[in-house]
């Protein structure tokens, strides 16, 4: 655990995130396969689509939205922490150690 105040939110935060990504693939395995994307499997359409196409079409671009999301946070995590990282070797006696 990091002690610096202000950067404690960030690690948690990245560490949640970084779950979040673990899980996301499982998540959609889960609503892919077929027990359970067979409860849309019924005969009728939307907006001319088969529900069972439109199911899997809508589930595959939730799970890329939801995966671009918790990619820029983790990167935007990632970013804070290098630069909080830095911030505190700079405040050290002798400037920063390479």
């Amino acid at each position: 655990m990091v002690e610096r105040s202000g950067s404690v939110d960030v690690v948690f935060g990245a560490r949640k995130t970084r779950d979040l990504a673990l899980i996301l693939p499982i998540v959609g395995l889960l609503f892919l396969i077929p027990p359970f994307a067979t409860i849309f499997a019924i005969e009728g359409r939307i907006l001319g689509i088969p529900v069972m196409v439109a199911y899997i079409f809508t589930v595959w671009a939730l799970l890329i939205l939801a995966s671009a999301i918790l990619s820029w946070r983790i990167g935007r995590a990632s970013r804070k922490d290098a630069a909080d990282r830095l911030e505190s070797t700079e405040e050290q006696p002798g400037g920063p150690v390479p």
